[in-house]
Parts: C-alpha cells; sequence; structure tokens
C-alpha cells in the first residue's frame, strides 16, 4: 500500500486541506511517531550528487526525448536535480506532465468525484468488520470522515505520515517541473487530465474499496508506512528501476483486490500516455516527460511499451 505515495497526484489538495488537521485531532492514528524532525541541510555539490532518479533517453530516428521519473512528494535537500536531468530539462522546448496539478479551477471541479454527497457515506461501503477497524484506528474522526471516499481517505492518510517525515507535496518533483516549466515559458502538456484521474480514484467498487481501507488500516497497525515510504525514496535515489519494479510487484500480489487495483493504477493508464508521447515525438517536440517513477519500471512499464514498439530506451541516470 506504500506505493499509493507514487501514485498520489495531488487532485486531493483541497480535501487533504480541510480534513488532515480533522483526521489526527484526536490522536488516535495509530501511526508510530516518527523521529523529530530536523531543518533540512542546505543543498551543496555533495547533496546534488546523491539526488538522482530515473532518467531515461528515448530515440526514434534522429529525435530524442528524455523521459524522468518523479517522487510526488519529497524534500528541499532533493534539489537542485542531477546534472544529468538539469540538461534534460534544459535542452527541451516542451514538458509533459501526468497532469497540472497547479490548475485549481480543475481540481475544483474534480472534488465531488471524490467525496459521497449525503445521505451516502463511507460507512455504506465498507464491510462492518472494516468499519469497526476503522472507529477503532480513528475514533471521533472516522465518523467525520463519513463524506470522504475510500481512496480520498487512504491519500490523505499517506500523505499525513510523510509530511510526519518531513516531505512536502510542494517540494514533489512533478510540481517542481510544472512550476519551473511555467516560470520558463516552456510549454506545458498533460498527458492525462485531473477528471480522468478522478474517475479512477473515486470510482472504486465496494470491493476495492473496502481493500484500499483495509490495506492502510492493517499497514499502519504493522507500522509499515513509514518503511514504505523510505523504501521508494532510497530505490529513487539510487536510480534504481528493478528495486522500483520490485517495490510493485510486491504491493499488487498482496491479495486479488490489491492486484487489480494496481493494473488499474498503473498498466492501464500507460498505454494512453505512451500514445501522447509518440504522437509528441513524432510532431519533432524537443521533449522532457515527467511522470511517477512507478510507471517507469516492470512489465507494461512506458519504458516496456515504448521498447515494444521499437524505440530505442536507455537509462542514463
Amino acid at each position: 500500500m506504500g506505493m499509493i505515495y507514487q501514485q498520489f497526484n495531488f487532485v486531493l489538495k483541497f480535501v487533504l486541506t480541510s480534513f488532515l488537521t480533522l483526521m489526527f485531532s484526536t490522536g488516535q492514528a495509530q501511526t508510530a511517531a516518527p523521529a523529530k524532525a530536523t531543518t533540512p541541510p542546505a543543498v551543496t555539490a555533495s547533496a546534488d550528487a546523491k539526488t538522482r532518479g530515473l532518467l531515461f533517453e528515448i530515440k526514434s530516428g534522429n529525435k530524442v526525448a528524455y523521459l524522468f521519473g518523479s517522487i510526488h512528494i519529497a524534500k528541499a535537500d532533493f534539489y537542485p536535480m542531477s546534472p544529468k536531468v538539469e540538461q534534460a530539462y534544459a535542452q527541451a522546448d516542451t514538458v509533459a506532465v501526468e497532469v497540472d496539478t497547479t490548475d485549481m479551477a480543475a481540481i475544483q471541479a474534480i472534488m465531488p468525484k471524490l467525496m459521497y454527497t449525503a445521505p451516502d457515506k463511507l460507512e455504506s461501503h465498507l464491510k462492518p468488520a472494516t468499519w469497526n477497524n476503522f472507529k477503532a484506528t480513528f475514533g471521533p474522526g472516522a465518523d467525520q470522515m463519513q463524506g470522504l471516499k475510500p481512496f480520498t481517505v487512504t491519500s490523505a492518510v499517506m500523505m499525513q505520515v510523510g509530511m510526519q517525515m518531513g516531505y512536502d507535496p510542494q517540494q514533489g518533483i512533478d510540481m517542481h517541473f510544472i512550476k519551473r516549466t511555467k516560470s520558463d515559458k516552456k510549454t506545458l502538456v498533460e498527458l492525462e487530465t485531473l477528471a480522468f484521474q478522478a474517475d479512477i480514484l473515486g470510482g472504486l467498487n465496494d470491493e476495492e474499496g473496502d481493500a484500499v481501507i483495509a490495506t492502510t488500516l492493517e499497514a499502519m497497525k504493522k507500522r509499515e508506512l513509514f518503511a514504505d515510504l523510505e523504501k521508494i525514496v532510497a530505490a529513487w535515489k539510487a536510480a534504481d528501476a528493478s528495486a522500483i519494479a520490485q517495490l510493485f510487484i510486491e504491493s499488487g500480489n498482496k491479495d486479488a483486490a490489491s492486484k487489480k487495483f494496481m493494473k488499474m493504477l498503473l498498466d492501464d493508464r500507460n498505454e494512453g500516455m505512451v500514445t501522447k508521447i509518440n504522437s509528441m515525438l513524432k510532431d519533432g517536440k524537443k521533449l522532457f516527460v515527467v511522470v511517477g517513477a512507478g510507471h517507469l519500471a516492470g512489465e507494461m512499464s512506458i519504458v516496456d511499451l515504448l521498447k515494444k514498439q521499437g524505440l530505442e530506451v536507455n537509462q542514463i541516470l
């Protein structure tokens, strides 16, 4: 379930702002207390050398593009990016991201997809045992979250854990490049839309939604959430595509519901993103693509699909 960190694209921004304090103000959530936060160290040449990430070069004839795997929450000391990443961004006239998470109008428009409309509520879509576990975990806060759909709740929990560890969604890799792209007046292209992502995240059936909540509660009980995020960050910093792929395989193999959920979040979306990347490459765009690192590792990943279509794709970082 730690893989949810990589799928969270901040479509829940307004919901999180409203509900994070509400969810955890009771003191009943069973996440382990993190180490005392420290001030991030100043960025130095040494820090820059340690900041890596997954960077791929795509070649189609004489056309070249770059594909970079992001982490959606990060820290200030992740910057600046490694020199190869900076060079790949600098050469681009077009930057493609999953979605533009700074589009406030689009974010507001998708909020109803992520919440229930009264009298419908979360409890009605969970098994009695799951709801009872949910109430035992969050106490009075459970009733105050009745209006949120399962993925909204889970994403808020995951984000809170990340923030407790010193990570910040505003420092996320994709957010960083979206802001730079606009500031540098490069062309920003969305590979998906917020509405499309909200349909996926808010459209879980009751079995899938119950599995998402139950798995999150179990991970909280076992104190796994902090370790999961650290594993993702460590693999990303090591530019270890194999390790990232294995993390997703393990997450998807927990049960049938998890496997279906991960396929929906990754494989089913990758084909559409590959189609758009190919189209822009054929149009001669000087392209820098930023997507969640989970989309770049393993079978049916964007990298795998591009290779199957005959493009030359090599990891250069």
